[in-house]
């Protein structure tokens, strides 16, 4: 199941738009792409405690974040609360 949720990329004083995809399907891991940098790289660490800590849990289905577009590096931490938001609708 794909589910999508809008975030932003702040480059100075200019901001752009940055679709983050989750899908979730039979298999198992967790995988970004679309150029993350390594505090991006290491929000499975951080989504995982956020959701253990209110009583959900990590599907265990992939998990499969995508930002777009493709060209932009990402950096930080400000796409964790995206991911969380569509990772946590999973939650049965």
């Amino acid at each position: 199941m794909l589910t999508k949720v809008y975030g932003s990329a702040v480059f100075g004083i200019e901001a752009t738009t940055i679709t983050v995809e989750v899908n979730i399907d039979k298999g198992v891991g967790y995988h970004l792409v679309d150029l993350p940098d390594n505090a991006v790289r290491e929000s499975s660490f951080r989504i995982s405690a956020v959701l253990k800590n209110n009583n959900y849990k990590l599907p265990k289905k992939k998990i499969i974040n995508n930002m777009a577009p493709a060209d932009i590096k990402k950096e930080g931490t400000d796409y964790d609360l995206a991911f969380t938001i569509r990772i946590s609708s999973f939650h049965t």
